[in-house]
Protein backbone atom coordinates (compact mmCIF):
# COMPACT_ATOMS: atom_id res chain seq x y z
CA UNK A 1 0.00 0.00 0.00
CA UNK A 2 2.57 2.43 1.15
CA UNK A 3 4.77 1.61 -1.99
CA UNK A 4 1.77 1.82 -4.45
CA UNK A 5 0.89 5.75 -2.62
CA UNK A 6 4.86 6.32 -3.67
CA UNK A 7 4.82 5.12 -6.62
CA UNK A 8 1.53 7.00 -7.78
CA UNK A 9 3.09 10.33 -5.69
CA UNK A 10 6.08 10.39 -7.89
CA UNK A 11 4.46 9.56 -10.81
CA UNK A 12 1.39 12.04 -10.95
CA UNK A 13 3.37 14.73 -8.70
CA UNK A 14 0.84 17.15 -9.90
CA UNK A 15 -2.46 15.57 -8.44
CA UNK A 16 -0.97 14.33 -5.59
CA UNK A 17 0.19 18.21 -4.67
CA UNK A 18 -3.72 19.21 -5.78
CA UNK A 19 -5.26 16.34 -3.70
CA UNK A 20 -3.28 17.35 -0.96
CA UNK A 21 -3.92 20.57 -0.77
CA UNK A 22 -7.89 19.86 -1.25
CA UNK A 23 -7.94 17.69 1.76
CA UNK A 24 -5.45 20.46 3.81
CA UNK A 25 -8.63 23.16 2.67
CA UNK A 26 -11.03 20.57 3.47
CA UNK A 27 -9.88 20.49 7.18
CA UNK A 28 -9.04 24.07 7.52
CA UNK A 29 -12.61 25.08 6.77
CA UNK A 30 -14.30 21.96 8.96
CA UNK A 31 -12.06 23.69 11.60
CA UNK A 32 -13.09 26.90 10.71
CA UNK A 33 -16.94 25.75 10.72
CA UNK A 34 -16.61 24.30 14.31
CA UNK A 35 -14.73 27.56 15.11
CA UNK A 36 -17.79 29.90 14.33
CA UNK A 37 -20.24 27.33 15.97
CA UNK A 38 -18.49 27.78 19.03
CA UNK A 39 -17.74 31.34 19.07
CA UNK A 40 -21.68 31.86 18.33
CA UNK A 41 -22.71 29.05 21.60
CA UNK A 42 -20.17 31.05 23.89
CA UNK A 43 -21.90 34.48 22.89
CA UNK A 44 -25.30 32.33 23.61
CA UNK A 45 -24.26 31.33 27.16
CA UNK A 46 -22.79 34.93 28.03
CA UNK A 47 -26.09 36.43 27.05
CA UNK A 48 -27.95 33.82 29.13
CA UNK A 49 -25.68 33.78 31.98
CA UNK A 50 -25.93 37.74 31.98
CA UNK A 51 -29.63 37.86 32.00
CA UNK A 52 -29.68 35.45 34.58
CA UNK A 53 -27.08 37.23 36.98
CA UNK A 54 -28.96 40.43 36.35
CA UNK A 55 -32.24 38.99 37.84
CA UNK A 56 -30.29 37.52 40.42
CA UNK A 57 -28.22 40.35 41.48
CA UNK A 58 -28.49 43.54 39.45
CA UNK A 59 -25.98 45.27 41.16
CA UNK A 60 -23.24 43.03 40.22
CA UNK A 61 -23.89 43.35 36.88
CA UNK A 62 -23.08 46.51 36.53
CA UNK A 63 -19.88 46.57 37.19
CA UNK A 64 -19.05 43.92 34.16
CA UNK A 65 -21.23 46.82 31.88
CA UNK A 66 -19.54 50.00 33.43
CA UNK A 67 -16.83 50.85 31.41
CA UNK A 68 -14.67 52.62 34.20
CA UNK A 69 -14.05 48.90 35.60
CA UNK A 70 -12.62 47.99 31.92
CA UNK A 71 -8.95 47.27 32.57
CA UNK A 72 -7.82 49.23 28.76
CA UNK A 73 -10.81 52.33 29.13
CA UNK A 74 -8.15 54.71 30.39
CA UNK A 75 -5.69 54.18 27.16
CA UNK A 76 -7.56 53.44 24.75
CA UNK A 77 -10.22 56.65 25.82
CA UNK A 78 -7.56 59.14 24.40
CA UNK A 79 -6.61 57.65 21.34
CA UNK A 80 -10.67 58.07 20.51
CA UNK A 81 -11.22 61.13 21.57
CA UNK A 82 -7.73 62.40 20.53
CA UNK A 83 -7.11 64.52 23.35
CA UNK A 84 -4.93 64.96 25.81
CA UNK A 85 -6.42 63.74 29.46
CA UNK A 86 -5.45 63.99 33.10
CA UNK A 87 -4.04 60.91 34.57
CA UNK A 88 -3.20 59.15 38.16
CA UNK A 89 0.45 58.36 38.10
CA UNK A 90 1.27 54.85 37.97
CA UNK A 91 2.55 54.82 42.18
CA UNK A 92 -1.09 56.44 43.00
CA UNK A 93 -3.23 54.11 40.72
CA UNK A 94 -0.75 51.31 42.16
CA UNK A 95 -1.57 52.48 46.04
CA UNK A 96 -5.34 52.73 45.50
CA UNK A 97 -4.85 49.16 44.26
CA UNK A 98 -3.24 48.21 47.36
CA UNK A 99 -5.54 49.87 49.74
CA UNK A 100 -8.65 47.95 48.15
CA UNK A 101 -6.82 44.77 48.06
CA UNK A 102 -5.55 45.43 51.56
CA UNK A 103 -9.86 45.65 52.75
CA UNK A 104 -10.20 42.26 51.85
CA UNK A 105 -10.10 39.50 54.80
CA UNK A 106 -11.77 37.91 57.26
CA UNK A 107 -13.49 41.19 57.86
CA UNK A 108 -13.67 43.17 54.93
CA UNK A 109 -13.28 47.07 55.30
CA UNK A 110 -15.93 48.21 53.32
CA UNK A 111 -15.73 51.80 54.10
CA UNK A 112 -12.23 51.49 53.17
CA UNK A 113 -13.00 50.21 49.54
CA UNK A 114 -15.81 53.26 49.26
CA UNK A 115 -13.60 55.80 50.60
CA UNK A 116 -11.15 55.11 47.63
CA UNK A 117 -13.66 55.32 44.95
CA UNK A 118 -14.60 58.48 46.54
CA UNK A 119 -11.05 59.70 46.12
CA UNK A 120 -11.14 58.88 42.54
CA UNK A 121 -12.40 61.72 40.17
CA UNK A 122 -13.63 59.66 36.90
CA UNK A 123 -13.61 56.49 34.90
CA UNK A 124 -9.88 56.72 33.24
CA UNK A 125 -8.85 56.48 37.20
CA UNK A 126 -11.00 53.73 37.73
CA UNK A 127 -9.69 51.94 35.38
CA UNK A 128 -6.16 52.73 36.31
CA UNK A 129 -6.58 51.51 39.41
CA UNK A 130 -8.30 48.36 38.23
CA UNK A 131 -5.54 48.04 35.70
CA UNK A 132 -3.04 48.34 38.80
CA UNK A 133 -5.15 45.93 40.55
CA UNK A 134 -5.08 42.94 38.28
CA UNK A 135 -1.51 43.23 37.16
CA UNK A 136 -0.37 43.85 40.61
CA UNK A 137 -1.83 40.50 41.39
CA UNK A 138 -0.23 37.13 41.33
CA UNK A 139 -3.04 35.28 40.10
CA UNK A 140 -4.18 38.02 38.31
CA UNK A 141 -7.63 38.53 39.36
CA UNK A 142 -9.74 41.00 37.93
CA UNK A 143 -11.22 43.83 40.96
CA UNK A 144 -14.77 43.25 39.18
CA UNK A 145 -14.36 39.66 40.62
CA UNK A 146 -13.20 40.25 43.94
CA UNK A 147 -15.89 43.08 44.71
CA UNK A 148 -18.24 40.36 43.54
CA UNK A 149 -16.78 37.91 45.58
CA UNK A 150 -16.10 39.82 48.89
CA UNK A 151 -18.94 42.25 49.05
CA UNK A 152 -22.50 42.41 49.37
CA UNK A 153 -24.82 43.31 46.49
CA UNK A 154 -25.64 46.22 48.62
CA UNK A 155 -22.20 47.82 48.88
CA UNK A 156 -21.26 46.79 45.24
CA UNK A 157 -24.18 48.92 44.51
CA UNK A 158 -22.98 51.85 46.63
CA UNK A 159 -19.43 51.79 45.12
CA UNK A 160 -21.87 51.36 41.38
CA UNK A 161 -23.91 54.82 42.66
CA UNK A 162 -20.43 56.75 43.47
CA UNK A 163 -18.48 55.54 40.03
CA UNK A 164 -21.75 56.53 37.70
CA UNK A 165 -21.65 59.93 39.20
CA UNK A 166 -17.93 60.70 37.68
CA UNK A 167 -17.55 61.82 34.44
CA UNK A 168 -15.93 59.24 31.69
CA UNK A 169 -12.73 61.60 31.79
CA UNK A 170 -10.93 64.64 32.25
CA UNK A 171 -9.16 66.63 29.78
CA UNK A 172 -5.71 68.26 30.11
CA UNK A 173 -6.05 72.32 29.33
CA UNK A 174 -4.47 73.61 26.56
CA UNK A 175 -2.04 76.12 27.00
CA UNK A 176 -2.22 79.14 25.38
Amino acid sequence: MKASVMNLAQSNKKAFLITGGICIAGIWIGMAVIHQKRVKRDELATAFFSELERDISPAMVGLVENKAFDLNYWQTISIKLKKSLLYLTSSSAQSFAKDIRSSFGLFNNTDKIKSVFRVLKDYVQVSQVAFQYYYASPDKINLIDDLKAHLSSSDVGEILDIVKKMPEYRAKEQKR
